[in-house]
């Protein structure tokens, strides 16, 4: 996976297109935080994860999805303390703003431009820099 092309690609089509914004999926564990499968979460940021994330969140032409398989409650919690770490998440687990069209239905499937997920290929040890790369030159 090359996240700056995925990046570019996506903003290419927003202005093609006229849109307001990109819808950004990030995953949690071995994506922003390196996985911890204890009881209490260290909130160990991979390099530049939280840097990136926090110019993710400034940007008025990106709607940033938390995309994990948590219980609500750890979602919560994990929204919670991005916030406090200046990650501030629109939605998790959903995109309420695009509805169905008439090809295409988001009933079950969340509609985004870039997913940013270790199992999508994301290398989070060296991918996290490409992005606020990628994003300032946007």
């Amino acid at each position: 996976m090359d996240i700056a092309k995925a990046f570019e690609a996506a903003f290419n089509r927003k202005r093609e297109k006229a849109w307001e914004k990109i819808y950004v999926v990030v995953d949690i564990h071995d994506t922003i935080l390196r996985a911890s499968y204890g009881a209490e979460e260290t909130y160990d940021y991979l390099p530049y994860a939280r840097e990136a994330l926090q110019v993710l969140s400034c940007r008025d032409d990106i709607c940033l999805i938390l995309w994990s398989g948590c219980y609500p409650d750890r979602l919560a919690a994990y929204r919670e303390r991005f916030a406090q770490d200046g990650i501030h998440f629109d939605y998790i687990n959903e995109n309420p703003e695009v509805g169905n069209t008439p090809f295409q239905n988001f009933d079950r499937k969340l509609y985004f431009n870039v997913g940013i997920d270790d199992r999508f290929g994301f290398e989070p040890e060296t991918d996290w820099i490409r992005v606020m790369e990628a994003v300032a030159r946007q």
